[in-house]
This record gives structure tokens, sequence and C-alpha cells, in this order.
């Protein structure tokens, strides 16, 4: 398994990903967790719990605050994921190990 992460310029594009993944691909919603990238686009009870560096986005090299979307993947999955991320607008980080217990959440996200 692994961890996929994508960077959104805003919650709707990370929302339309989140929605792709779940409505055209069947992708398990418990696998996918969505988070503010960054104190500043925090809302009212959003902890800023990882930052976009955590993740391998730079800002100065197109990264920055935004919302990241992570998820759990089958090893054979990762690229239509990717693929799912980034029509919808995501950057992708680089792809960590995920945790390889099935249903468990990932350490790394």
């Amino acid at each position: 398994m692994r961890t996929i992460t994508g960077l959104f310029d805003s919650r709707a594009e990370a929302e339309r990903a989140v929605e792709t993944l779940v409505q055209q691909f069947d992708y398990p919603r418990d696998r996918i967790q969505v988070q503010a990238a960054g104190a500043d686009n925090a809302t009212a009870g959003t902890q800023d719990r990882r930052s976009e560096s955590h993740h391998g986005f730079d800002r100065g090299q197109g990264g920055g605050e935004g919302i990241l979307v992570s998820l759990l993947i089958e090893d054979d999955q990762v690229e239509k994921a990717t693929r799912a991320l980034e029509t919808n607008g995501g950057k992708i980080a680089e792809q960590a190990p995920g945790d390889q217990r099935p249903g468990a959440q990932s350490p790394d996200i």
C-alpha cells in the first residue's frame, strides 16, 4: 500500500477529487483524509496537524498553503488515484509507503 497526497488551491477542488475517488472509483471514504495545509487555511475546529512541507510540497516550487487530500491506496491503484487528484487540480507529492495492515490508517497521513 502507498500513501499519496494532493495539494489543492481550494476546498472545492479537494472535494471534487474526493467525490471522483468515491463515486467513480468506489474508493472507501474512510481511507481519505482532507485537511488544511497551513494555519492560514484552518477554519474553526480544523487542526493544522501536518504541513505541506511534511508531505513533500515546497512553497518555492509550486507548493504552498491549500487543502491536502491524503489517501491510503493499493499499489495497483496508485496511477488511477493520482490521475483523479491531478484531474481535479491537485499537485501530487512524492508517494510514501503506507501501513501494510488492511484498513489501517497510515502513519504518514
